[in-house]
């Protein structure tokens, strides 16, 4: 019986030696070349969500932009990009201040040598009181003054010329409207409704003859403006600044300085005035229509 059960020691452990040596074969490390690897189209990722995709499949599904990302442009926002950016605009100003487009790009890239700074709605590079450039609300704004400032420094890039306006009213109701997304602190319907009220609806020839829709006056009489476009400019301007900026901005408070009458020794909007002013904001109410420089540069009589 001992001999039986010693038989059986042996051939234990003889299997035991045979199942060693096999797990060492088995579990030999195979050497492979690590650049073969990392060069394969085949690579899979080592996450368990995307297990099974092959690398090329990986790039399609998950979109790795940073792979093969090509450089992108810079974009440098300096004046020549915004000239660039706003050539239309600049034109069309250019033609209602009678300058020649040339004339005024290069005064803009002379006035661009002395200045290290640059503001995108300060194009004209004009500066406050101590030196510092001027912030304005937007491109279009600044470019206005800008053309305002070369004017009152009697510029000698301007060529005057004066155009007596025979064209459609609606015309002049696109440019208050155009002008009033500028001048955003203005009621665009009470402008259109004044302008009415005192043109007749754009349309008296003697008033379009001056360029003059709103009845602005000076010690010679009725103002004359060289052309429609910077007439209707003038007016949207003078009642941001006069009326609206100097919190005037109803019809009674404006008519008051407006189109003053005294009533029992006390000066108020003349209520005729009123009443015109009001019969056309019914007409005027619903003009909702947002006008761009395209909608004026394709109507435009300057152009």
């Amino acid at each position: 019986m001992e001999k039986h059960v010693s038989s059986l020691k042996i051939l234990n452990i003889v299997l035991c030696v045979i199942i060693l040596i096999a797990f060492a074969v088995i579990g030999t490390k195979v050497n492979v070349h690590a650049d073969e690897i990392n060069s394969s189209n085949d690579e899979v990722l080592p996450s368990k969500s995307i297990l099974g995709y092959k690398y090329r499949d990986l790039l399609e599904k998950y979109n790795f932009s940073f792979i093969n990302k090509k450089e992108e442009k810079i974009i440098t926002y300096d004046l020549d990009y915004y000239i660039d950016q706003n050539i239309d605009t600049i034109k069309f100003f250019s033609k209602v201040f009678d300058y020649k487009l040339e004339d005024i790009i290069s005064n803009l890239k002379e006035r661009e040598k002395d200045n290290n700074e640059f503001l995108s709605t300060n194009i004209g590079y004009l500066k406050d009181e101590d030196g510092n450039l001027k912030v304005f609300d937007s491109f279009e704004y600044g470019l206005i003054e800008y053309f305002y400032y070369l004017n009152k420094n009697h510029n000698s890039l301007r060529h005057s010329n004066y155009e007596p306006y025979t064209g459609s009213s609606d015309y002049i109701e696109k440019l208050i409207m155009y002008y009033s997304s500028i001048y955003t602190n203005v009621d665009r319907t009470t402008l259109l409704s004044i302008g009415a009220a005192e043109s007749g609806y754009y349309k008296v020839k003697f008033m379009l003859k001056y360029n003059n829709v709103y009845g602005g006056m000076s010690s010679k009489g009725l103002i004359k403006h060289n052309n429609i476009e910077l007439g209707v400019l003038s007016y949207v301007r003078m009642m941001s600044r006069n009326y609206y900026g100097k919190g005037l901005d109803d019809v009674y408070s404006i008519g008051r300085v407006y189109c003053p009458k005294m009533i029992d020794g006390v000066k108020q909007a003349s209520p005729h005035w009123i009443n015109l002013v009001n019969k056309a904001k019914n007409k005027y109410k619903n003009y909702t229509d947002q006008i761009t420089i395209e909608d004026i540069t394709n109507n435009t009589t300057i152009l």
